[in-house]
C-alpha cells in the first residue's frame, strides 16, 4: 500500500474516531438538539411553524447526520481503490444527499402542500389496503361522484396512479400500516420521495454518460444534485420525484434502441423503452408529451427499422392499458382527470365552489376571445422566464448553443434534437391546455421532466462554448461556485420551493387533533359518517373517515346544497384561510352569520380544539 492509499485510510479512520465521539456525547449530552435549535433559529422567520417541524425535525437531523457521516467514513475507505472519476462521483452524490435531506428536515415530517400530500397518502393507502387507486372524499364540483354517498371509494381522477403503488409498496417493505401511525405513515411517505429522488442521480449520469461521455455524464450528475427544482421534491410527499426518474429512463432507452447495432440488443433496449416509456405516462399525464416527442423522433430515427417501432409503441400502450380502461369504466374518457376541465376556466379554483366550465363551447366564445389570447401570450412569457430562472442562465445559454453550434455528427446530437422536441411539445400543450396563468407560474412541477432530461445537452454546450473562449481551468471552481448561489439565490422560481415557508403548515396540529379525536370516538362519528371539511384531505388521512369539501365561497346556501347532495353527516367548522383585502373586523362576523345560517349550534357540537391550537376547529352533528 503506497502513501496515498494509506493516506485515505487514516482519514477514513480519524472520521470514523469523530462520528463514534460525536454519537457518544449525543447520547451522553444531547448536544444536537441545541445545536440544531441555533441554526434553525438562524432561518426560521415564522417562529410558530419551527415549533410545528422541530419534534420530527430533531429525529431526522440525528438519522441523516448519521447516514452522512457514514457515507463519507465509507467513501475515505473506498477511495484508495477507486479512480479520481469515481471519487467525484461518490462526492457529487454525497453532496447531492446533503442538500436532499436538509429539504427534508426542513419541512419537518408533516405535509407541505396543502391537499396535495395528504392525496398522495391516501390513494397509497387505498392500494395498500387492496382497494386500488381510489380516494374516498370529494375535493372537486366538476363532476358528481355517487360512491361518495354510498361511502365506497372513487377512482382517482386527479393523479396518474404509478405514485400510489410505489408508496404502497414502500409501505409494505418498511413494515407501516398507513393510518395506525400518522408520525410513521408520514416518514415513510416522504422517504420513498427521498430515494427515488436520488436515484435519478446515478440514472442521469449513465444515460449522460452513454451520449457524451464520463465528463459530460458527471458534470450532469453534479448539476442535478444542487438544482432546487429537483432537489426540493426529496422532502415532498409528491410525485415529482418519481416522474424525474422514469423520464429519465423513458428517453435513454428510446435513445438507445435507435443507436444500438445488434439484433438482440435493440430488442431488449426496445423492450425497456416500451415499458419505461408507459411508466413515465403512468407517473403523470405529462409522460404523455415526453412520449409523443419521442414517437416523433423514433419515425426519423427508426425508419429502416420498423418493427422497433411498432414493438415499443405496443409495450407503451400495453403498460398503460390497464389505467386507461379504468379510467373509461369509470368517468367515460381514457385517462380522464378532472384538471383536464381547467382548459376552460380562467380560474381553476373554480371547481372548488362549483362546477365552473366542463365544455369547450362555454369557454372557447367570442366574448373570451381576448381574454383566452392575453393570457396564452402570457403563458408563453412566463414558461421563458420562469425556465431560465428555474435552471440558470449558464444552463439556458449552454443549451442554446449547443443546438446552434453543435456539429451534426457529434455524440448526442440525436439526443439535442430529441430533448428540444420534447420541450416544443410541452410548450404546445400548455398553451393548448392552460387558461390561468397562475397555473403557468408553477411550471417548475410541471416541466420537470423537461429540465432534467435536458442537462446533458444543457451541459455539453457550457463545455463547448468554455472551450471556445479558452478560460483557464483554474477558474471553472469559481464558474461553478456562482452558478451554485445563482440557482439558490431565490429558489422559489420553482414555485414548490415557497412551502417551506408558507404557514400552510399552521393548520395542521388542529386537523391532525380533530381526526384523531374522530377516529378514537366512532360511536360519536361512525365510520360510515361524511365529514365537510374545508380540508378533506388531511381530515380523511388523520380520521379515516369520507370526507367532502366545503364549497370555498363561504356562501350558507352553496354550502347547505353540497351537505344535501353528498348526505353530509357532520361538519369541521374553522381552519378556513385568511382572506387577502378583506376587512377582519367583517370577516369574523360574517363567519358566524355563514355558521348560523347552517344550524351549527352549541347543541350539535361535538368537539372542539384545545384553545392553545392555531386555526381551531368544531365538529358538529348534522343528523
Amino acid at each position: 500500500m503506497d502513501r496515498t492509499q494509506t493516506r485515505w485510510l487514516v482519514l477514513a479512520l480519524g472520521l470514523t474516531a469523530v462520528i463514534a465521539a460525536g454519537a457518544w456525547a449525543d447520547w451522553a449530552f444531547g448536544w444536537v438538539t441545541p445545536a440544531f435549535d441555533f441554526v434553525a433559529h438562524q432561518f426560521y422567520e415564522i417562529p410558530m411553524l419551527g415549533r410545528i417541524r422541530r419534534p420530527s425535525q430533531l429525529v431526522l437531523v440525528r438519522w441523516h447526520l448519521g447516514i452522512w457521516a457514514a457515507m463519507a467514513a465509507g467513501g475515505l475507505m473506498l477511495a484508495p481503490w477507486l479512480g479520481r472519476h469515481a471519487r467525484i462521483a461518490l462526492t457529487i452524490f454525497w453532496i447531492g444527499y446533503a442538500i436532499r435531506a436538509t429539504a427534508w428536515i426542513c419541512g419537518g415530517n408533516v405535509p407541505l402542500v396543502p391537499g396535495d400530500s395528504s392525496h398522495y397518502i391516501e390513494v397509497a393507502t387505498s392500494v395498500y389496503r387492496g382497494q386500488g387507486p381510489v380516494k374516498h372524499y370529494v375535493e372537486s364540483f366538476f363532476n358528481d361522484y355517487p360512491r361518495i354517498r354510498l361511502n365506497q371509494g372513487v377512482l382517482d381522477d386527479w393523479a396518474t396512479p404509478l405514485d400510489a403503488y410505489v408508496r404502497a409498496a414502500t409501505f409494505r417493505l418498511t413494515g407501516v400500516a398507513p393510518g395506525a401511525s400518522i408520525d410513521a405513515t408520514i416518514a415513510a411517505a416522504k422517504g420513498c420521495s427521498f430515494l427515488i429522488n436520488l436515484l435519478a442521480l446515478p440514472a442521469l449520469y449513465g444515460f449522460a454518460r452513454r451520449r457524451f461521455g464520463p465528463v459530460v455524464g458527471l458534470t450532469s450528475m453534479a448539476v442535478l444534485a444542487v438544482l432546487p427544482v429537483h432537489a426540493i421534491y426529496a422532502g415532498f410527499v409528491l410525485r415529482e420525484s418519481l416522474v424525474a426518474l422514469t423520464s429519465i429512463l423513458a428517453v435513454w432507452t428510446i435513445v438507445e434502441v435507435w443507436n444500438s447495432n445488434g439484433r438482440w440488443a435493440s430488442v431488449a433496449w426496445t423492450l425497456l423503452a416500451g415499458l419505461c416509456g408507459g411508466l413515465s405516462i403512468l407517473a403523470r399525464n405529462t409522460g404523455l408529451a415526453l412520449v409523443a416527442a419521442s414517437g416523433l423522433n423514433a419515425l426519423v430515427r427508426l425508419r429502416r427499422r420498423p418493427l422497433l417501432l411498432v414493438l415499443w409503441g405496443v409495450l407503451v400502450a400495453l403498460t398503460i392499458l390497464p389505467w386507461a380502461v379504468a379510467t373509461t369504466r369509470e368517468y367515460g374518457r381514457p385517462f380522464y382527470a378532472y384538471t383536464s376541465l381547467f382548459e376552460y376556466n380562467f380560474s381553476w379554483t373554480v371547481h372548488h365552489f362549483d362546477r365552473g366550465n366542463t365544455r369547450p363551447e362555454q369557454f372557447y366564445t367570442w366574448a373570451n376571445a381576448p381574454e383566452i389570447v392575453r393570457t396564452k401570450i402570457k403563458s408563453l412569457i412566463i414558461i421563458a422566464v420562469y425556465s431560465t430562472m428555474i435552471v440558470g442562465l449558464p444552463l439556458a445559454a449552454g443549451y442554446l448553443y449547443r443546438l446552434r453550434k453543435g456539429d451534426r455528427d457529434a455524440p448526442g446530437r440525436d439526443l439535442d434534437v430529441l430533448t428540444a422536441t420534447i420541450f416544443v411539445v410541452f410548450v404546445a400543450a400548455t398553451i393548448k391546455s392552460v387558461a390561468d396563468v397562475t397555473q403557468v407560474a408553477q411550471l417548475g412541477r410541471y416541466y420537470l421532466p423537461v429540465y432534467v432530461v435536458m442537462i446533458p445537452t444543457a451541459v455539453a454546450g457550457v463545455i463547448q462554448w468554455l472551450e471556445k473562449l479558452r478560460i483557464d481551468r483554474r477558474a471553472f471552481g469559481w464558474l461553478a461556485a456562482s452558478y451554485v448561489a445563482l440557482v439558490w439565490a431565490d429558489p422559489t422560481w420553482a414555485y414548490d420551493a415557497s412551502w417551506f415557508s408558507h404557514p400552510y403548515q399552521l393548520h395542521w396540529p388542529a386537523l391532525r387533533e380533530a381526526g384523531e379525536w374522530i377516529k378514537e370516538h366512532p360511536e360519536r362519528v361512525p365510520p360510515d359518517a361524511r365529514v365537510m371539511t374545508w380540508f378533506p384531505w388531511e381530515i380523511r388521512v388523520t380520521s379515516d373517515r369520507t370526507t367532502v369539501l366545503m364549497p370555498r365561497n363561504y356562501s350558507a346556501a352553496r354550502i347547505d346544497e353540497v351537505v344535501r347532495q353528498y348526505n353530509v353527516t357532520h361538519i369541521l367548522w374553522g381552519s378556513f384561510d385568511a382572506q387577502e383585502h378583506v376587512d377582519p373586523e367583517t370577516w369574523g362576523p360574517y363567519l358566524e352569520q355563514v355558521r348560523t345560517a347552517l344550524g351549527l349550534t352549541t347543541a350539535k357540537e361535538l368537539h372542539r380544539s384545545p384553545r392553545e391550537m392555531f386555526y381551531p376547529v368544531r365538529l358538529y352533528r348534522l343528523r
